[in-house]
C-alpha cells in the first residue's frame, strides 16, 4: 500500500498541505470539499486495486474462497464509485475462477454480466469476453449431454431382484464410502427423510442451477444409494454412471472412484459378478493416484465385507 501511495503521489500531496498549514496557519476551509472527496475517491480506488492483487495471490495459492471474498470487496468499492468497467473486470476475473474450478454455470453468469457492463462502458474488453462465453456454453452442453446419455437397460443386470439381506449387510460400508465426497454428509441427511427422493431432486436441481457439477454428482450417488435400498438396481446403476461421468469430466478422481465402487457393488448385489472386480480395481487405482488414504481404507473395508460375506 505504501508503494501504491508513493507512485500516485498521495504522501506528496498531503505533505504539501501540511507545509502550507504550518507556514501560513491555513484552516481546513482553504481546501475545498471537492478536493477532499476527490482524494477519498482515489484512495478507495487504490484500496480496490490492492484487494484485487491480494485476491490474485490467494488464487495462485489455491485459496479460492479467500480470493473470491477479496474480489467481492473490490467489486463493492467499484460499484460505490460507479466505475462500471472496473466492476466488469472483477466479474470477468471471478468468471475465470469459477471456470477454473469447474463451476461452468456460475462462470457463465459472471461472464454474461461482465459483458453487459463492458458494453455499457463501451469497453473494448467486451470483444475479449465473447469467446469465454461461447466456450463455457459449449462446455456446459458437453457435460450435461454426457450425463444424459447414460441410461442402463434392465438387460444390463441379471434377472431377479436385489437380495435385501445383501444390501443391509453392506449398507453401512456404502454410506461410509459416499461420505468422503465433499458435501456428502449434508445431502445424506436428506436420504433419511420421508420425502427423500423429492428433497434430493430439489437439491440436485439447485446445484444444477448454480453450476456446481461436483455437488450434482454427489447427490446422484446418494440418490443411487436410495434406489439400492428400495431394490431398484437399474435406477441405481443409472445414477451411479451419470455421477461417474460428471466426476470424470471435472477431473474429480476421488468422486469417480467412489462411483465405480458403487457400480461394482450394484453388480455384486444383482449377481453380475463379471463386472464387479474390474470396477473395484479401477476404483482403487484412482484412489491411490489421488493419495486419498481414508478413501482407500473405506474402499477396502467395503470390498472385504463383500468378499467375506
Amino acid at each position: 500500500m505504501i508503494q501504491f501511495f508513493l507512485v500516485n503521489g498521495f504522501f506528496d500531496r498531503f505533505a504539501g498541505m501540511e507545509e502550507k498549514t504550518t507556514e501560513k496557519s491555513v484552516k481546513s476551509e482553504d481546501y475545498t470539499l471537492e478536493e477532499y472527496l476527490r482524494v477519498l475517491k482515489e484512495y478507495k480506488e487504490g484500496e480496490a486495486d490492492i484487494l484485487i492483487n491480494i485476491a490474485t495471490i490467494y488464487f495462485e495459492e489455491e485459496s479460492t474462497e479467500e480470493s473470491l471474498n477479496y474480489l467481492e470487496k473490490a467489486m463493492e468499492i467499484y460499484d460505490e464509485l460507479e466505475y462500471i468497467e472496473k466492476k466488469a473486470l472483477v466479474m470477468d476475473i471471478m468468471g475465470d475462477i469459477y471456470s477454473n474450478t469447474h463451476q461452468e454455470r456460475t462462470a457463465l453468469e459472471y461472464y454474461k454480466e461482465a459483458f453487459k457492463l463492458y458494453s455499457e462502458a463501451d469497453s473494448d474488453a467486451k470483444d475479449d469476453i465473447i469467446p469465454k462465453i461461447n466456450e463455457t456454453e459449449i462446455s456446459l452442453k458437453s457435460v450435461e449431454g454426457s450425463a444424459k446419455q447414460f441410461k442402463v437397460k434392465k438387460e444390463d443386470l441379471l434377472p431377479g431382484n436385489i437380495i435385501t439381506d445383501d444390501y443391509n449387510y453392506i449398507s453401512k460400508n456404502i454410506s461410509d464410502v459416499i461420505s468422503i465426497l465433499d458435501g456428502a454428509n449434508t445431502y445424506m441427511s436428506y436420504a433419511n427423510n420421508e420425502n427423500a427422493r423429492e428433497e434430493l431432486k430439489n437439491a440436485y436441481d439447485m446445484s444444477s442451477g448454480i453450476g456446481d457439477a461436483n455437488a450434482q454428482a454427489t447427490i446422484l450417488m446418494i440418490m443411487g444409494n436410495v434406489s439400492l435400498k428400495n431394490s431398484q438396481p437399474t435406477e441405481a446403476l443409472t445414477n451411479f454412471k451419470k455421477a461417474q461421468e460428471i466426476f470424470k469430466q471435472n477431473n474429480n478422481m476421488v468422486g469417480e472412484a467412489v462411483a465405480m465402487l458403487l457400480i461394482g457393488t450394484t453388480y455384486y448385489i444383482t449377481g453380475n459378478t463379471d463386472n464387479v472386480a474390474i470396477n473395484f480395481r479401477k476404483a482403487m487405482e484412482l484412489l491411490k493416484k489421488s493419495e486419498d488414504i481414508l478413501g482407500e481404507e473405506l474402499a477396502i473395508k467395503l470390498m472385504n465385507t463383500i468378499y467375506e460375506e
